[in-house]
C-alpha cells in the first residue's frame, strides 16, 4: 500500500467518523457507503461493496436514539473494506467479521467517551449557556467537532495498522477461513431480522413486515 493511498484512506475514515456525530451527517458513515468507497479507493470496489453490505446487516440492528450505546461501523467498514481489497488471498466475508466487527466495537467505545466528554463540557458552561452566552455555545460546538475529529484520526490510525497486519497475515495457511465468513453473514442476517422485528412493532406494521419478507424471499428463490 502506497503512502498516498494510506493518506487518502485516513482522510476518508476521518470524514466518515465525523459524519456520524458532528457533520455533515450525509449517511457517509453507513457501512455500505463507507465500505464501497474504501474498496474503490483501494482498487477493488466489489470487495468493498461486499464488506460494506455485510456490516450494513449488523448496522440495521442499531437504533441510535437517546443515550443508546452501539458500535460505530463507519471507520470499521473503511478499514475492513480496504483490507479485503488489498489482500486478494483473504476471504472477503471473513475479513468483514474478523476486522470489521471488532473495530466497530472499538469505534462504539470511542463514541461513548466522546459523548461523556461533551456532557462534561456542557456542565462546565451550563450557567453561561443558560444566560444565552453565544461564545459558550460556539466553544461547545468547536470543541465537540475537534474531539470528534481526533476520534476519527485515532480510528483511522488503528485501521491502517490493522490493514498492514491483514496484508502480512498468512491467509492461505487457514483454508477453513471461509466458515468464518459464512458465520459472519449468518450473524448479520440474524441481527437485521431482529432489528426489523423490533422496529416493526405490532399489528399492521408487523403484517406489512411479513409481506415484505415474503416478497423478498420469493424474489430470491425465483431467480
Amino acid at each position: 500500500m502506497s503512502w498516498t493511498l494510506a493518506v487518502v484512506l485516513s482522510l476518508w475514515s476521518i470524514l466518515v467518523t465525523v459524519d456520524l456525530v458532528s457533520m455533515p451527517q450525509g449517511l457517509l458513515a453507513r457501512p455500505l457507503v463507507a465500505g464501497t468507497v474504501a474498496g474503490m479507493l483501494a482498487g477493488d470496489t466489489t470487495a468493498g461493496l461486499l464488506v460494506g453490505a455485510v456490516l450494513e446487516l449488523y448496522a440495521l440492528d442499531v437504533l441510535p436514539i437517546g443515550a443508546a450505546r452501539y458500535p460505530d461501523y463507519g471507520a470499521a467498514a473503511v478499514s475492513a473494506a480496504a483490507a479485503a481489497a488489498l489482500t486478494p488471498a483473504a476471504p472477503t466475508l471473513a475479513v468483514a467479521g474478523i476486522i470489521g466487527l471488532p473495530l466497530a466495537i472499538l469505534g462504539g467505545w470511542t463514541l461513548h467517551v466522546h459523548r461523556r466528554r461533551t456532557a462534561q463540557s456542557i456542565h462546565r458552561r451550563l450557567e453561561r449557556v443558560a444566560a444565552g452566552d453565544a461564545r459558550a455555545i460556539w466553544e461547545l460546538q468547536r470543541n465537540g467537532l475537534a474531539r470528534d475529529g481526533i476520534r476519527g484520526v485515532l480510528l483511522g490510525a488503528v485501521g491502517l495498522g490493522v490493514i498492514f497486519l491483514a496484508m502480512a497475515f498468512p491467509w492461505d495457511a487457514f483454508p477453513e477461513m471461509g466458515l468464518v465468513g459464512k458465520a459472519t453473514v449468518a450473524g448479520g442476517i440474524a441481527a437485521s431480522l431482529g432489528g426489523a422485528l423490533r422496529s416493526g412493532g405490532a399489528g399492521a406494521r408487523r403484517r406489512w413486515l411479513a409481506v415484505g419478507l415474503a416478497t423478498g424471499l420469493l424474489l430470491v428463490l425465483g431467480r
